[in-house]
Order: C-alpha cells, then structure tokens, then sequence
C-alpha cells in the first residue's frame, strides 16, 4: 500500500499546493523583515483570487487576470501601510480588519457583478508551462514518471514562486536592498540616522507583501481550481504565516516550511482513498494540515528570533 501512497503525483500536489502558501509566507518575511506584521495575508490572497478571475473573465486572458490579482493585494497591503505607519495603529487590529474587509469585499462584488453569491463561473486558466512526452515502460518509464511528475508538471506560477524565494533569499543577504530592509526591522532609528527612509522603505515592503499575496491568490483560481468561490482561502494565510515564522522570517526557509505543509495536505487527500483499508475517520486526514500548524507554532515559536523592532510603530525623533 505504501507504494500506492508515495508516489510522483503525491509530490507534485506538494508543490502545487505549497505555492500560494510560500507566496504569502515570502510576502510576509518581507513586509515583517521591515517591521511590519502582516496579519492581513489571508485577505490578500482572497481579493487577489477575486480580481484575477474577475480580470480573466472579463478578457479571456489568464495572464490579465494574474496582473489584477496583484494589483488588487497590493491595493489592500497600502490601506495596511497607511494604518501601520502613518496613523501608528496597532498592526495586528489593523491586519484582523482587513481581513474581514477582504470576505466582505468580495462577497459584495460577487453580488455587485456577478449577480448571485457562491462561486463564479469557469476562468480561462494559465497551462503548464512543459509537455514533453517520454518513455512509458521499463525502468526509464518509471524515471521519466518521476522527473515528469515532480519538477516538469507545473504551471507558471509554480515556477515563479521557486524563483522568488531563491531570489529572494540571496537578495535579503547579499545585496543592499536586503541590508537595509533588515536595518529597518532590527534597528529603525539607526537606519533613519544613516539616511534611509524608514516610511518609505516600510510602504514598499508592505505593498511587496501584498503583491506577493495576490500573486498566491491568482495561483489558486487561475491555476488550481478555475473560478473564486466566497472564502476559498479557507486559512491559508494564517498557515503561510506560520510557515514564516518556521523559515525563521527567511525566503528560503518560508518556501520549504511551505512545502512540508503542502506535503501534508496531500498526503491527507491521498490518504483519504485508503480510509477503508486504515479505518481512521476521514475527519482525522482533514485536520493533518492545521495539527501540523500548531505543532510547529509551539515547538519553534519560543525559539525563533523575530525582527527587534517587528510590530513597533516607528515615530522619527
């Protein structure tokens, strides 16, 4: 049985379900490298969702509709910014908030354009990006099964998100973009003394943040599932933020923290076809992903060193 279970599609669903959840875990180390907690990544990958359909949709272009979902999380990342760092409120209240704007939003503009609540109607959708044939049989039938299955059967986004952590992480440690964004989130005011502009660098983290979510968002509807239905993050932005707290507020270790929740979600869909023959309830495989979430929370929270300066109002002396 445990040859049905480990195979290339278990992987591949790996990868492609740890995608929006390593966007906005990437997203969130930017936006709290800078000192800026982001507890609204939930709410951008679900207006980013939104708009990318609604784009898509409305020009049969999946790639317009990708563009809008960006838009649309940056849009929301500077109503956070503009809460967080010009009227100093407290950062988590202002996240919480926003999400809640964000079910609201797109509940209303389900109504508003759509005209009926639930779920939209079939969105063009980006392909994957290789479609090369191999062997079938034999042993290099079952080598071919496996490069196919796990590094050549994605869709752009998947690919994009695997660059920008790489990216990403050689960015935030080698370059001076990547100094100064940490100078921001261990020691503002140095920063400040030496010149660089605290606001300034803040918005752009937040609203790079809110890109990175709505990019996550257009991963689920433009390439896992084809329409939006009404909260069909369904938590993934509280997972992704877990899965940077776990990568130790790193791009690196965000996207590989994201892949072992993402291993875990489909491991407990795969196994939900063995149920009769394990005889656990299917109940047990559907809370994997959010046991694990605790799990981690606990076991790296207390060990973990966040940004000195992450979630404190920043005032210039």
């Amino acid at each position: 049985m445990l040859s049905d279970i480990i195979t290339p599609d278990l992987f591949a669903a790996a990868v492609r379900i740890a995608t929006p959840l390593a966007l906005a875990a990437i997203g969130g180390t930017i936006c709290e490298r800078s000192g800026i907690v982001n507890i609204a990544l939930e709410g951008m990958m679900l207006v980013g969702a939104f708009a990318g359909v609604v784009g898509a949709l409305a020009t049969g272009s999946a790639w317009f509709g990708v563009l809008c979902a960006i838009l649309a999380g940056a849009l929301l990342a500077l109503i956070h910014a503009f809460a967080s760092i010009n009227l100093r409120t407290d950062q988590v209240v202002s996240g919480t908030a926003i999400n809640i704007l964000a079910l609201g939003l797109t509940g209303f503009f389900m109504e508003v354009i759509y005209g009926h609540p639930g779920t939209t109607d079939s969105a063009p959708r980006l392909m994957p990006v290789f479609n090369i044939s191999g062997p079938t049989e034999g042993v290099l039938g079952t080598i071919w099964t496996w490069i196919n299955g796990v590094f050549l059967s994605f869709t752009p986004i998947v690919y994009i998100a695997i660059f920008i952590a790489i990216f990403g992480q050689w960015a935030l440690f080698h370059t001076r973009w990547g100094l100064r964004l940490r100078a921001l989130g261990e020691h503002p005011r140095a920063a400040d003394t030496v010149g660089i502009s605290v606001v300034r660098g803040r918005y752009s983290a937040v609203l790079m943040s809110g890109a990175l979510g709505g990019l996550a968002g257009a991963n689920l509807t433009l390439e896992q599932v084809g329409s939006f239905t009404e909260d069909m993050t369904n938590g993934r932005g509280f997972i992704a933020l877990a899965a940077n707290i776990f990568g130790r507020w790193t791009p690196g270790g965000s996207y590989l923290a994201s892949l072992l929740f993402g291993f875990a979600d489909a491991l407990q869909i795969k196994l939900q076809l063995f149920r009769d023959v394990i005889k656990i309830p299917s109940q047990f495989f559907l809370m994997l992903p959010y046991v694990l979430t605790v799990v981690v929370l606990a076991g790296v929270v207390g060990r973990a060193v966040a940004p000195a300066a992450v979630g404190k109002p920043y005032e210039k002396g």
